[in-house]
């Protein structure tokens, strides 16, 4: 194999969110265009301790198959071990009442971890790139999520054990196309990424385009960059929770979140997220997002309703500037 020529990388490229070289990375490969550049690119820059991992959805028939083939004969010419999953993800989310999508990424994190056990390695590149982050970002904010949802993906993200990287974040598109096309990169083309039924897929072809057409620019870049601002705050915001939660004043020996001058003193922005946190991982309640948050701040205002519930047959009960979860008994 030719020495890696490290100036020679899609622009954009972020080295940083990569450990050393010396590191063994798994490598999530779908087969696609955007894993194909990440697989080419690290072995350019320099990181050739790789494992690559494919994970058969077993949602596209015989294509499916063909995808994992492709990676296979990709990672033999390449001289890298190759790693095949498989499940099939549509009955198992039929059964759990889960999304195909929601489904998918529990399945394929499920399969990165049993990699990482075989190869003693937590690291796990992918190949998010800044439209898909922009992607994500009109998504969250169309589902009302909070801050974290609109900051978007993170470069580095733990996740269960794991370390999740993605190098490509602020790699466009269009760099994406020019650099496959510049290096002679094949690739397989999946033909579910233009499904209509798909809002992902809605949001690609159709929102995006006209965005770009309304303002007579491209938006994606600027929403990848109001994500990382958006990012930078959530920060900021959380560990300011956080040090408020850690304070004695905050709840009582009882875990109850206290409704005193502590509580007070916090900012209109902190308080959601100490709620959260309090909720999250005082009292590991599952299903925490927004829309829970906010339903336990309306238990605050004057008026507001002394008990709400909360997923998994629990509920939030206010007493005497106390609130405190209680599981409901069947």
């Amino acid at each position: 194999m030719p020495r890696p020529l490290v100036a020679d990388l899609p622009s954009g490229f972020d080295a940083t969110a990569l450990p050393g070289r010396g590191r063994k990375l798994i490598v999530a490969v779908s087969g696609g265009r955007d894993s194909v550049l990440l697989l080419d690119a690290l072995l350019r820059a320099g990181w050739t301790h790789l494992v690559i991992a494919h994970f058969n959805h077993g949602l596209r028939g015989m294509a499916s198959g063909q995808d994992a083939r492709f990676v296979r004969s990709l990672g033999r010419r390449l001289g890298l071990p190759v790693e095949v999953g498989r499940a099939a993800v549509a009955p198992w989310a039929a059964q759990r009442k889960l999304s195909i999508e929601a489904a998918a990424r529990v399945a394929r994190h499920a399969f990165f971890q049993e990699v990482a056990r075989r190869h003693h390695t937590r690291q796990v590149v992918l190949a998010h790139h800044a439209n898909d982050q922009a992607e994500t970002i009109l998504a969250n904010l169309c589902r009302g999520a909070g801050l974290n949802g609109l900051a978007g993906m993170r470069a580095v993200q733990p996740l269960n054990g794991l370390t999740l990287r993605r190098p490509l974040l602020r790699v466009e598109r269009e760099e994406i196309n020019r650099f496959v096309a510049a290096h002679g990169l094949r690739f397989r083309e999946d033909a579910s990424n233009a499904a209509a039924e798909h809002r992902r897929n809605r949001l690609r072809h159709e929102v995006l385009p006209l965005l770009d057409e309304i303002y007579a620019r491209r938006v994606a870049p600027q929403l990848v960059r109001a994500g990382t601002q958006v990012r930078l705050a959530a920060e900021h915001l959380e560990e300011l929770a956080r040090a408020a939660l850690a304070d004695p004043a905050c709840c009582d020996a009882e875990r109850r979140l206290c409704l005193d001058a502590a509580w007070r003193s916090l900012a209109p922005a902190v308080q959601p997220l100490v709620l959260r946190l309090w909720l999250r991982e005082i009292w590991k309640l599952p299903g925490i997002g927004m829309a829970e948050v906010d339903l336990a701040l309306s238990q605050l205002e004057s008026g507001g309703p002394a008990r709400i519930n909360l997923p998994g047959d629990w509920q939030l009960r206010r007493k005497a500037r106390r609130l405190q979860p209680m599981r409901l008994r069947s």
